[in-house]
């Protein structure tokens, strides 16, 4: 069986039991005025995606509670996102399909940290049952989190906060933020990037020719859960779309994704007939931001990627099918979303329940529906400037 189908039957019928059955022991909980926390626990086992997006909420905690110890459970490559951050004391690696797959594994986590002593645990997740029961398994006394529509989670939280479906997860998150008397002074998205993560992005850059006083797009050709591609743009489509780039404006094309998704990229620059220089399966993940800051424009459909470039502060032209753009597009200003007009569009909530049969080539009919020609129109604004002439916007191109 696929892990990650075991992982949701483990995570729905046993993560919901557990739930509902030690949520029945703290039915009588007397609410009490919670004092100021000294040491505070945040639990985000998701997407890099869903990581980047709980930064202004993290935030907002730091802000409110400066003196407090902040430590984040997440997965390893999540915490190389939050390497750099400022506001997180202590990194807590979880590998939680190894974990649903071990109780010893999971008791022995548990049982650690409970002896860490923490006041407060905030768990991010919105679907996932098992992040509950490791914010209970803490021992933390005041547990906060989101109730969310037939997932049976939120027993086991002393604070229950709504997730709403079509807002944005920035929003979503930020509403746990005020839920704990932390009003968030900006809302900014954030990357910490080293001078060696510049240095590769250069590297890079001089190893391929690329020249950072021409157009630079980064194209991200998979989108959503590895063997799931169902979100992603057609590959014949991207490819007319690197040669229509290539063509219109000179552009040079970087084809970036993960160790996983080396044959795509290099299957897609095979088609194209541009040259393309691959970076895909050569990144870590802030040597990708450093990478995306330093194009003048990321083209992508949604995925932890798509959230990692508009944290860049460079403009990202997402492509959305299923997925809602209200919910899930790229945070900040100056990006451009490409939805569909098809009354089954978007079909997704929690991010698996898609509405219809993929393809055989694996991509979502509604993805189809994305012509090259709407797409290239959309990028016109980021390559030409007011005169109609070709503008250089590259971190690797400014004085």
């Amino acid at each position: 069986m696929h892990p990650n189908i075991l992982q949701k039957i483990l995570d729905r019928y046993i993560g919901s039991l557990l739930c509902l059955l030690l949520g029945g022991f703290q039915s009588g909980e007397v609410l009490r005025r919670w004092h100021t926390p000294r040491r505070i626990l945040l639990i985000q086992l998701s997407a890099i995606g869903d990581t980047i997006l709980t930064v202004p909420t993290i935030r907002a905690i730091r802000r409110r509670f400066p003196n407090a110890h902040l430590a984040m459970v997440a997965s390893s490559i999540n915490l190389q996102y939050l390497e750099g951050c400022p506001y997180i004391d202590e990194y807590l690696p979880c590998r939680l399909e190894e974990m649903m797959k071990s109780p010893r594994q999971l008791i022995g986590f548990i049982i650690n940290l409970r002896r860490l002593r923490f006041d407060w645990a905030i768990d991010f997740e919105h679907w996932v049952r098992f992040s509950p029961l490791i914010a209970y398994g803490s021992g933390a006394p005041r547990r906060v989190g989101f109730r969310s529509r037939r997932q049976h989670r939120h027993y086991l939280f002393t604070d229950i906060v709504e997730h709403v479906p079509g807002q944005h997860e920035v929003v979503n998150f930020l509403k746990i933020a005020r839920r704990l008397d932390c009003p968030p002074v900006e809302t900014g998205l954030e990357v910490w990037l080293t001078e060696g993560d510049w240095d590769w992005a250069k590297g890079f850059f001089d190893e391929m020719g690329i020249d950072p006083d021409r157009p630079v797009i980064a194209i991200h050709p998979e989108a959503g859960r590895r063997d799931e591609p169902r979100r992603r743009w057609p590959q014949d489509r991207i490819v007319g779309l690197i040669d229509a780039l290539a063509e219109r404006y000179q552009a040079q094309i970087i084809l970036t994704g993960a160790p996983s998704e080396v044959e795509l990229s290099q299957s897609i620059a095979s088609q194209a007939q541009s040259i393309s220089a691959v970076a895909a399966g050569r990144t870590q993940i802030n040597q990708l931001a450093a990478l995306f800051r330093s194009a003048d424009l990321v083209i992508c459909g949604n995925c932890g990627p798509m959230h990692l470039a508009a944290a860049t502060g460079t403009p990202v032209l997402a492509l959305h099918g299923p997925t809602n753009p209200l919910q899930w597009g790229p945070w900040g200003r100056d990006h451009t979303i490409l939805g569909v007009d098809l009354p089954c569009s978007p079909c997704l909530n929690l991010g698996f329940e898609y509405g219809c049969r993929a393809f055989s080539d694996g991509t979502s009919p509604c993805m189809h529906t994305i012509p090259v020609d709407r797409v290239l129109k959309a990028c016109e604004k980021y390559l030409t400037n007011a005169d109609g002439e070709e503008q250089v916007l590259g971190e690797l191109g400014r004085t």
